[in-house]
């Protein structure tokens, strides 16, 4: 596990300029004036730090896949949310990726899965996590076999490109606590390009982090409580995987879908996949 003031170093070292193909291990500096993950989760500078408090959030991933051809469908879900308590690092970038994430409460859900039925969205897994004080956790997205470029928009809506070997995509977790309101937490989230890290070995662990790339232009925040979720989907459909949202949402195969409540046969289709995070507990000591 990464505590927090090495991973905001890292970040501020891995974050794309203007302009041409960009490699994880060879960046320049920041875009001036964008807004990074450690802004994200910074306290407010005009008050004194107050004192900190250990704490684990848990959240429950819900992961469902629904028929590229139905994407149209999700806007019933998106009425019904908020966007309110979440922050983004570039709400224009964020959108461009193709990314969309809106806020809800755990009495929303079983409204939300009856939406998402109607778009013929079926479960596939459900992950649970646990994120102590400033650790992070990765989901694993999608497995990239060989090596390859991945283009995405910056946070000053250039059009990059990030070279990538082998490895995975996952959208990175943190959580940081609230001193200011017990019994929440703020939930940091990223793409991340990572390798998995095969032992304990810090060599081997220090030159997986050198070679993880952060897609900071896609990055969120919220303040949760139990009961607090969070869905995110694609904006829209875009039927590749050569861009981050793509690859992010867009299945690289067929799903097989069959919805019990509509007399067709079972039917192969391009599929996307949503992502409903669900804060089950928080706790301190």
């Amino acid at each position: 596990m990464v505590r927090f003031p090495l991973v905001v170093a890292l970040i501020l070292g891995l974050v794309l300029g203007p302009g041409g193909c960009k490699s994880p291990s060879k960046l320049p500096d920041p875009v001036a004036g964008a807004v990074k993950i450690p802004d994200l989760a910074a306290p407010p500078k005009d008050r004194p730090p107050p004192p900190q408090f250990f704490a684990t959030v848990s959240l429950d991933v819900h992961i469902l896949e629904l028929p590229a051809d139905n994407i149209d469908k999700l806007q019933a879900v998106w009425q019904i949310l908020s966007a309110a308590p979440i922050r983004l690092s570039s709400y224009n970038a964020f959108s461009e990726n193709s990314f969309r994430l809106l806020f809800g409460k755990v009495q929303m859900w079983e409204r939300i899965q009856t939406l998402l039925a109607e778009a013929d969205a079926q479960p596939v897994t459900t992950v649970s996590l646990t994120l102590a004080d400033t650790d992070k956790s990765d989901l694993p997205i999608a497995e990239i076999p060989v090596a390859r470029p991945i283009s995405f928009v910056a946070g000053n809506l250039s059009q990059q490109t990030a070279n990538v070997g082998p490895g995975i995509l996952a959208l990175r977790l943190m959580a940081e606590s609230s001193p200011w309101a017990r019994g929440v937490r703020k939930i940091i989230g990223y793409p991340a390009y990572t390798l998995p890290v095969t032992g304990s070995i810090p060599q081997l662990q220090a030159q997986t982090l050198r070679r993880e790339f952060y897609f900071e232009s896609a990055a969120f925040a919220c303040q949760m409580g139990p009961g607090d979720l969070l869905v995110l989907g694609p904006e829209k459909y875009t039927g590749e995987r050569v861009t981050l949202g793509g690859l992010f949402f867009n299945r690289p195969d067929e799903t097989l879908f069959f919805n019990p409540n509509k007399r067709t046969p079972p039917e192969r289709k391009r599929a996307i996949r949503v992502y409903v995070l669900l804060c089950t507990r928080v706790s301190s000591q």
